[in-house]
C-alpha cells in the first residue's frame, strides 16, 4: 500500500481522533474511507458534467419540449389525478381531439334509426 502525507487543522484531527476512540478503529480507517467516498462523488460529479456537454454538443437546447398537459395526456391522467388544478390552456393535441369528438356528435345526431318491422 502506498502512503501519503497530508496536513490537517487541529479541529479536523481531533474529530478523526474522537472517531477512533468510540469506534475502536484506527484512524487510517476513517481518512481511507472518507478519500473513497470523496472521490466517488467528485467521479459522479465528472460524468455528470460529462453528460451535460454531450447534451448540449449534441443540440440539447433546440430538441422539443413538451408541456405537463401533453406529458399528462401521453400517460393516460389529467391533472386532477396528481393533485393539480386543471389548466387554462388547451394543447394542440386536445383541441384537436375535442374538435373531432364535436364533428362525430353532429354526424351522429342527424342519422335517424329506420323502425323495424
Amino acid at each position: 500500500m502506498a502512503m501519503v502525507t497530508i496536513r490537517l487543522s487541529s479541529e479536523l484531527k481531533d474529530r478523526i481522533d474522537k472517531l477512533s476512540s468510540q469506534s475502536g478503529r484506527p484512524k487510517s480507517y476513517f481518512i481511507r474511507e472518507l478519500i473513497e467516498r470523496g472521490i466517488e462523488e467528485f467521479e459522479e460529479d465528472l460524468r455528470d458534467l460529462e453528460a451535460i456537454r454531450e447534451y448540449i454538443a449534441a443540440g440539447g437546447r433546440n430538441q422539443k419540449r413538451y408541456s405537463m398537459d401533453e406529458v399528462l395526456e401521453d400517460a393516460g391522467l389529467t391533472r386532477m389525478d396528481i393533485g393539480m388544478a386543471p389548466s387554462s390552456k388547451k394543447t394542440a393535441g386536445s383541441t384537436a381531439k375535442a374538435s373531432q369528438a364535436k364533428s362525430s356528435k353532429k354526424a351522429g345526431s342527424t342519422t335517424r334509426k329506420r323502425p323495424t318491422s
